[in-house]
């Protein structure tokens, strides 16, 4: 308990793994969102193509932004 007030114990790289799979859950229900959002005909299979894209796109930003956090705390953790 002491290590946590003191911040020598990080409790964010834990919470990180929570929000990556969090965020991965969410972010195809955004895409979804704004297709609809946006009147865009989903029927459409260039529609569909460009959104699986972007769909893609963003669970894989999401990911690189997740692993630079995780990374970045390893380092912080390993300079103590």
């Amino acid at each position: 308990m002491i290590d946590f007030l003191r911040f020598d114990f990080l409790i964010t790289p834990y919470i990180i793994g929570f929000v990556y799979f969090f965020g991965a859950i969410i972010i195809p229900f955004l895409v979804l969102f704004f297709a609809k959002k946006y009147n865009l005909h989903i029927h459409s299979y260039k529609v569909k193509f460009y959104m699986l894209s972007i769909l893609l796109l963003c669970e894989l930003l999401w990911r690189i932004f997740c692993e630079f956090f995780m990374v970045y705390f390893k380092l912080l953790g390993a300079m103590k």
